[in-house]
Order: structure tokens, then sequence, then C-alpha cells
């Protein structure tokens, strides 16, 4: 079976209890195991006291729930009156969680968002809608709004992610709870989970990572159907987190499973028929479980075939490997003075110079060990696979082709953005430099305080310039009274739509906030979401409704900040579109930088009314 800390190539740890340790051979060899061990309850600095473990797991869990405060700070220092810069992908996450709370709310179909995009909704499953979060946290939503509970959200996700590796390293894979705490902090506060802080409630929730691949590796042990259906569970929870985790997940532990059977044949072969009677199990209650949901997704109404064309041009550069996050100490200090700009989402394995030199150090220093060359290996082939096609170099496109190329138009890798293959690469690293900790450990030497110098000062040179800052936050504008009264409602009968401008997207996300104020009751005729081109099912990806020509007009005086020429021809279209998204209200903010906005519509459909901190245009009344 695969081993924890020391996989040497000819030696057999013996079995004890559970968790993968280093098994240390006598004074006359520093030869070390390459099975899997079980649970022990001495470590490598000798017995632990439960009260001490408990202490260390206490310290471990606070310091991380304090770590992920202390980068949502800004927002919680001045609540509900800051928002991050560039807020879209956070404000359609804050409906899609208002949504579950609506569709509990109102016995609805959690699947089928009818209150966006009306008159034809949005496929949930198609979408990032976080039902595994949305649907048990309702009452939150319901009670605190959709704020509270995205915020909620972060907050636990980056310190659940840490608290799972951290269980999963001192449980089953060192005895050090320090090695184990410092694997944690990449696990959970490393760009690829800390970067989505102020965005995506699905991407920093990568708790279950830990747990998925520990319960494949349990499969080896026997016991099929239980493991597998332990499995099955965290398969299916997974799915209505985030799918795309689960499948970097199921490929970077195949790899892993992959080379160790390649280097060691006669010791997976015995494990062969309990894995695959495993992943049998595992398969089937999956599918069972997810029958309707995935034939939603993928054949129900507003379902597409392939991905978004922009989106999967998100790829790292060549350089990702060794740069530092935009939200990192050490880019905060080299940018030190520049005004605030976005943070890069899609920063998946940025692991810094430091972290990158100090895993290559504990690599090669452990190479003899079986499992530390799978997940190098593993690392550095997801890591190059994240470089998408053509390669960029230093922010600029190449035209050489990239390995992914081989990839991009199988199934599923039509979808996926080839950036987040760099989340493998950093799940990698964790127990790499866990294991590696674990050994510099127990390193008998002389000088005892000169070690623990060197191994705090390596620590620090690798963590602390990639150590996340608080997130850059932005004044929030205040909700208009006319929304979160309810005033609207008089205005809106069944099967009516609110027509909001500037239309909804990642860019100009007001029309999405208005909706979320009123925990999705207001049915927008248009949103920031995931549907097929041209509104045909089965259609490729394409970002929001689709475009109806007053759109264009709307577009023009979004992007430009100047009204254009409306004609005749244009006015009448207009009120064909009104009747295409059965529109019953058009809104528009009334702050001054959409004064062409305003003008536009004005020029459409004639004076509007300001009432309640916007503008309104009733449409009983256009003629």
């Amino acid at each position: 079976m695969l081993t924890g800390t020391a996989d040497q190539d000819d030696t057999t740890a013996p079995a004890t209890k559970g968790r993968i340790v280093t098994q240390r051979r006598s004074a006359e060899t520093s030869e070390e195991s390459d099975s899997i061990a079980e649970t022990t309850e001495t470590g490598a600095d000798g017995p632990r006291s439960a009260g001490t473990g408990r202490r260390a797991d206490l310290l471990s869990l606070g310091s991380y729930l304090l770590g992920a405060l202390f980068i949502v700070s800004p927002l919680l220092a001045h609540y509900g009156k800051r928002m991050p810069i560039s807020p879209g992908d956070r404000a359609q996450a804050e409906y899609f969680l208002a949504w579950a709370a609506r569709a509990i709310s109102h016995g609805e179909n959690p699947f089928l968002i009818t209150q966006y995009n009306v008159p034809f909704g949005v496929n949930g499953m198609a979408n990032t809608s976080v039902l595994a979060f949305g649907l048990p946290l309702s009452p939150i939503t319901l009670l605190f709004g959709p704020q509270v509970t995205f915020d909620l959200l972060i907050v636990l996700g980056i310190a659940g992610t840490a608290a799972a590796w951290y269980w999963l390293l001192s449980r089953h894979l060192v005895t050090s709870r320090t090695a184990a705490w410092v694997g944690g902090l990449v696990g959970g506060f490393a760009p690829t989970v800390a970067s989505h802080a102020s965005y995506h409630t699905n991407l920093v929730a990568q708790f279950l990572v830990p747990l998925l691949a520990w319960r494949v590796f349990k499969m080896l042990e026997g016991r099929p159907v239980r493991n597998g259906l332990i499995l099955a569970a965290l398969v299916v929870y997974q799915v209505f987190i985030n799918e795309e985790t689960l499948f970097l997940a199921a490929l970077g532990v195949g790899l892993v499973l992959v080379l160790y059977g390649v280097q060691r044949r006669d010791r997976v072969r015995a494990a062969i028929r309990p894995l695959a009677a495993g992943l049998g199990v595992t398969a089937g209650t999956s599918l069972v479980a997810l029958a309707y949901p995935l034939w939603f997704q993928f054949f129900g109404p507003m379902s597409y075939n392939g991905g978004e064309e922009y989106m999967t041009t998100f790829r790292m550069d060549v350089l990702g490997l060794t740069s530092y996050g935009s939200n990192s100490v050490a880019e905060r200090l080299r940018r030190f003075g520049e005004p605030p700009s976005p943070l890069g989402a899609e920063e998946h394995g940025f692991l810094g110079w430091g972290l990158v030199l100090l895993l290559t150090a504990l690599v090669i220093w452990q190479w003899r060990s079986v499992l530390i060359r799978c997940l190098a290996i593993t690392g550095i082939v997801f890591q190059v696979l994240a470089w998408g096609n053509p390669l960029q170099f230093q922010g600029r496109d190449t035209d050489v082709p990239g390995p992914f190329a081989l990839l991009e138009h199988l199934p599923l890798f039509d979808t996926l953005l080839p950036t987040r293959l760099g989340e493998v690469t950093n799940w990698a690293a964790v127990p790499i430099l866990a294991l590696g900790l674990q050994r510099l450990i127990d390193l008998k030497v002389a000088d005892v305080r000169a070690k623990r110098l060197f191994l705090i000062t390596a620590l620090a040179a690798a963590l602390v310039p990639a150590a996340p800052m608080p997130i850059k936050v932005v004044n929030r504008t205040p909700i208009p009274t006319f929304v979160s009264s309810g005033a609207w409602q008089q205005y809106v009968g069944p099967d009516q739509s609110v027509l909001i401008v500037p239309s909804p997207d990642w860019s100009f996300p007001t029309a999405i906030f208005w909706a979320n104020a009123t925990n999705a009751d207001m049915p927008v005729s248009h949103g920031y979401f995931l549907g097929p081109a041209d509104g045909v099912d089965g259609h490729h990806a394409f970002v929001g409704p689709v475009p109806r020509p007053t759109d264009k007009l709307f577009t023009a005086a979004t992007y430009t900040g100047t009204a254009p020429a409306v004609t005749e021809a244009d006015r009448v279209q207009a009120r064909a579109d009104l009747e295409y998204w059965h529109t019953s209200l058009i809104l528009a903010p009334a702050e001054p930088k959409w004064a062409a906005v305003r003008t536009t519509l004005t020029d459409l459909f004639g004076p509007g009314e300001f009432t309640g901190g916007l503008w309104l245009w009733d449409t009983r009344n256009i003629e």
C-alpha cells in the first residue's frame, strides 16, 4: 500500500493501527519504509499525551480561523458598507445563495432558477450555484441576507480547508503537529484558495479534497462496500460545491495511484481488487444519487455543451509557479503606493520563489521516497498542463502550443479553465512540505538550537512573502429604498419581469445586488450566468442572456458613457424587446456616472420617474 512519510525502495514498514508515520530503523541503516503503515500512538519524537495533542489541535484550528478573519477584515470592519474591487463574481455568488433560500421557502426546484433571465430561467446545476451550502444555510440567508452567508462561507471555507489538510497530515501522514500545521497553512492560505476570498465561495471550499484522497487510499486496505459508500457520500456533496474541484481531485489522485503502481507493481497487485470494487461501489452509488441533478445539468432547460470561449482561455504563465499572489505580502510591498487594483482570482499554483526553492530541496532530499516522487511528478505535470494553449510567457501570449492542446477538446476538459489545473500542484505541495518538515524535525543533530533557527528561517523565507493580506475593498453603494422596501412589487405581476439597466455582468453587477437585496424575489430579465449560446439547449456556453437589439444600445451607453443615437426603428424594437422579456418595470441607478444610460432609456421610452433613490419607467405608461 501507499506510504506516508518516508517511502524508500527496499524496505517494508510494519502495520500498527492507522496512521502513516515515519518508521525509524536501526542505527545501522537510515533506510525507511515504503508501505502504508497504520496508526501508531508514538510519534517521531516519542509518545505524545492526549492533552498535548488536543491543545496543539485547538491552537492550529484557532490560528486558521484568525487567519481567515484577517483576510476578510476590511469587509467586517465596516460591515455592509464595503465590497471587494470588481465584485461581479461575488454578486453572482450571493444571488445563488439567495436563490437557494427562496427555493426552500417557496418549495421551488433549486436546479432551475426562475427569477433570473426571465422568462427562460437559468440552469442552476450548470452554474456554480453551491447548493451544498445555499440549501442548508437558507435560514441564515433568509434572516440576514446573502451577504452574511457569503462572508461566513469565505471564512469557514478558508479555515476549514486548512483544518482538513491539518487533520489528514496529523492523523495519517506525520506525527509532528508543527509539520501538519505548516502543511495546513499552505493548503488553506495559498493563492489557489485565498485569492478567491473576494469572489468564489465554491473555490475557497476545498476542505473535501484531502478527505477524498484519504478515502481513495483507504480502499487499498479492503472493505470495499464501506469505503465505497463513504467516498460516494463525499463525491455527491462535492458535486454540489464545485464539480470542477472534484474532477481535478480525481485526476490528481488517479495520477498518483498510477505512478505508484508503475513503481510498486508487487505491492499494488494485491490492492487492485479492493480498489476496483470500492470505486465501483462509489461510482454506482454516486450515479444513482446524482442521476436527476446530472440529467438536469446536461439535458435540462438552459443546458449547454462545452465551455465558454473566453473563460477557457484562462491559463497560467510559464513562470506562474514562482510568482506570488496579487494579494500576497511580496506583491503588496512591490506595488506599494500604487492605486488599488482587482485581485487576480485565478492564481492557482502560484507558490512564490521561496516556497518553490524549499520544496525543490525537500524533494531532492527525499527523492528515494516513492510517495514523494509520485507527488512531485504529479505536481509538475499539472503545473505544465495549467499553462494552457498556447503558452504565455511573462504575461505575453506566444505561438508555442502547450501540452494542454492534447486535452482541450475532450469532454469535461473543454469546460475547464486551464489555470485551475494548478490547484493540483498546490495540493501535491502540501504533503511534500509536511513530510519534509517531519524528517527535518526528526533529524538528530548536535546543535538543536541551530537546527531550530534554520527551520524557522527557512519557513519564514518561504511562507511570509507568500502570505495573503486583507482583501482590497471599495465603498458599497446603498440599495435604493424603492428596492429594499419592496415598493417594486406593486408594479410586477405574475410572469412579469424587471429590466434593470445597466444590464448585469461581471463589470457592472448593480442589478444583481438589487436582486440580492430582495432575496431573489425580484424577477429580473437579465443576469450574469452561463447558458447556451443563442438560447438553444445543448449549444456551447455563453455568458448572460441572448442579446437583443436593444441590449446593444444599453451596452454602448454603459461602456462608453455616451448615449447612442436612437431612431424610431430603435423605439419600435425596444417595445418588442420589452414584450420578449415580459417587462413591466424598468429601473436605473441615480448616480451621475449612469447619466448616459438614463438618457438612452428616456430616448427610447420617454421621461422616467425618480423615486426611492432610483429612476423608474412603468411600462404600462409607455405608448
